[in-house]
């Protein structure tokens, strides 16, 4: 056993306790059911409508399906004390939002006021004053949906210990042996 490994054993036996209360409370819950506790319900509800404009529900889950501004509420309030700038960061994110208008807006504002934050990341020559708590929010949403259930498994349909014994799609015959 190495040092790193041992470090990850005790990381996850620290991290028990809180993820247990959270994910009992979490699954017991109906989604519409959950109560933010790093955020305040008017940045948890600006959080929740931007994560599902950024991945909506359609004929797979969405972000809504997978408790994605859940998911970043619990590791915001699991840092406490181990991660401040990540809280902080967090926070400056939802205040650059709110300033934005963002939290004011209908659903049509909201999806207006996304585009225009993304802007930059389409055209560098352009500026918001939110797109980097677009930047923040959009990776950290991608990453909560894509270790979800509903974002590896019904999205992408992740099958897990399967291999490819053929790569079709390669034209090179030393690869198309395993």
């Amino acid at each position: 056993m190495t040092r790193r490994h041992l470090f990850h054993i005790a990381a996850r036996v620290l991290a028990l306790p809180a993820s247990a209360e959270f994910y009992t409370r979490w699954l017991s819950a109906a989604p519409n059911e959950y109560r933010p506790v790093f955020f305040g319900p008017e940045d948890f509800e600006a959080l929740e409508s931007i994560t599902e404009i950024l991945i909506p529900t359609d004929e797979t889950p969405g972000a809504k399906d997978a408790r994605c501004a859940q998911f970043i509420d619990f590791v915001l309030d699991a840092s406490t004390g181990y991660a401040p700038e990540t809280q902080t960061r967090w926070r400056v994110a939802m205040s650059a939002l709110e300033k934005a208008g963002f939290h004011k807006a209908d659903r049509r504002g909201r999806e207006e006021l996304v585009e225009a934050m993304s802007a930059p990341e389409r055209d560098p020559s352009r500026w918001h004053p939110a797109f980097a708590a677009y930047r923040l929010i959009k990776r950290e949403n991608t990453f909560a949906f894509y270790t979800a259930h509903a974002g590896i498994i019904e999205s992408l349909d992740y099958r897990g210990n399967t291999y490819n014994p053929v790569f079709p799609a390669c034209q090179h015959p030393e690869h198309h042996v395993v």
